[in-house]
């Protein structure tokens, strides 16, 4: 017990009113204090600390050196203070103390900043987590309710899901691939002997059988589409990939759509799942709702 603090929270309040206003007539109007018991709580506060806080020259109050370490320290005690107070606020109407988000890594990455950003709007209290996932590890994840809000290719039997958007995969690789520096349109067997970048399915277990355009003779496996995209920039194999994520090297020329003897291009229908909508608090039908509305709701994004 004898390290409990014999100082208050309503003492660094009143020190901290103090500084922020210039002095103790407009603290106290701020305060709804009198005068002499703010003066009388600033100095029972620096003796009990020891030190001087505040220096007086004239009219003029100046933080001394401690005191303005202590100022700055205290600022945030105080912030700690009322999260604390605006987290059991939260608890208690039921919002969760964490959130994951799973997102298929297609979905265009410009969306969730928006959703995060609103968000906060509403609640920083509520910690999240957002997961990368691939194809059936989406599955995989929404069986296992691993996670609060599942963005997912797939919806696995027993589950539902809302449509979002739709994401268009082309064959891509670099201008100077031959590919590419032929001209000449390709057919699915010529893609299928030459080197296919793939993204590596996020899903633990082999339960799940090789899904759609993963079966390829020659590949090599990768992460993410960033991997993707650097290896296919030094010249090497193709992707399946979502042309939102090669926008910019697109637009440049560096990296180009395969030319194709018919239209290959993959529609994938991403959609929102929630494994355990019986569990649902009020963060998580925040979120459910902001992805929506930036998603648009099954419009492929522009």
């Amino acid at each position: 017990m004898s390290n409990i603090s014999k100082i208050t929270l309503t003492q660094w309040a009143i020190f901290n009113a103090v500084i922020d206003n210039d002095g103790y007539l407009k603290a106290s109007k701020s305060l709804n204090r009198s005068h002499s018991s703010l003066h009388h709580a600033v100095a029972k506060l620096q003796d009990q600390l020891g030190v001087d806080l505040i220096t007086v020259e004239g009219k003029s109050l100046h933080l001394t050196e401690i005191g303005t370490v202590l100022y700055r320290r205290s600022q945030q005690l105080l912030k700690d203070a009322a999260d604390l107070e605006k987290l059991a606020a939260l608890l208690n109407d039921g919002w969760e103390g964490e959130i994951t988000l799973a997102v298929e890594n297609i979905f265009p990455k410009t969306i969730i900043p928006k959703v995060l950003e609103q968000f906060q709007k509403s609640n920083q209290i509520t910690r999240l987590q957002i997961l990368d996932i691939v194809l059936a590890g989406a599955v995989e994840i929404i069986q296992e309710a691993a996670a609060d809000i599942v963005i997912s290719p797939i919806i696995p039997a027993g589950h539902v899901g809302t449509p979002l958007t739709t994401v268009t995969l082309l064959p891509i690789a670099h201008r100077d691939n031959p590919l590419i520096k032929s001209g000449i349109p390709v057919n699915q067997k010529d893609l299928a002997n030459e080197l296919q970048l793939v993204i590596k399915d996020t899903a633990k277990s082999n339960q799940f059988p090789s899904l759609g355009w993963l079966r390829a003779e020659r590949r090599w496996t990768v992460n993410d589409f960033y991997h993707a995209k650097e290896i296919m920039k030094s010249g090497q194999g193709f992707c399946w990939g979502p042309a939102h994520f090669f926008e910019s090297e697109l637009e440049t020329g560096e990296l180009c759509k395969i030319p194709t003897t018919g239209d290959y291009s993959r529609v994938a229908t991403l959609y929102l799942v929630v494994p355990k909508p019986e569990h649902t608090g009020p963060g998580v039908e925040l979120l459910v709702k902001l992805i929506k509305e930036e998603s648009n709701l099954g419009l492929p994004p522009s």
